[in-house]
């Protein structure tokens, strides 16, 4: 008798989960730096096709008050490759993780059977590599999340400054 095959797909993306624990990791020494207390926190996450899996969170708190938190939302996230939500009490923003370029459209033109021509873009002006990116709604820039944009977007959640 063989073990039944279990898809690769039904475990959660270990890769996903590291990345987020590695923004957490950057997110956390952001938030020290002003003077907020940070508090890891863990939920429970389950996706289309994927068994039930946990991913790290972040709780961030000034003076003993809730300001925000930072949520893994999923691995399997169209045009990207994961996401992770800033969310204060005032709104929430989403960082995306993208790879190299980013996504890209494609298209192929042809003349009856035979192709002529293929080329592809970028969807997103501002990716430049892999890394999380927030995305500015006005013009659909991508921005990769470093501490100044961390930091007024957090300001913007929670309607504290920093």
């Amino acid at each position: 008798m063989t073990e039944p095959k279990i898809e690769h797909s039904l475990f959660p993306s270990e890769e996903y989960v590291q990345r987020v624990t590695s923004f957490l990791t950057e997110a956390k020494g952001w938030c020290k730096k002003r003077g907020l207390a940070v508090k890891d926190d863990v939920v429970k996450r389950r996706e289309e096709r994927m068994a039930e899996y946990e991913a790290p969170s972040l709780k961030i708190s000034k003076d003993g008050v809730s300001v925000a938190e930072i949520v893994p939302i999923g691995s399997k996230i169209i045009a990207a490759h994961g996401r992770v939500d800033l969310i204060g009490r005032v709104t929430r923003h989403a960082f995306l993780f993208y790879v190299g370029k980013g996504p890209v459209v494609s298209l192929q033109t042809s003349i009856g059977k035979e192709a002529t021509s293929s080329s592809s873009a970028p969807m997103l002006s501002g990716v430049d590599g892999d890394g999380w990116y927030w995305i500015e709604a006005k013009v659909r820039q991508a921005k990769r999340v470093d501490e100044s944009l961390f930091i007024d977007l957090l300001t913007d959640v929670s309607d504290y400054e920093f």
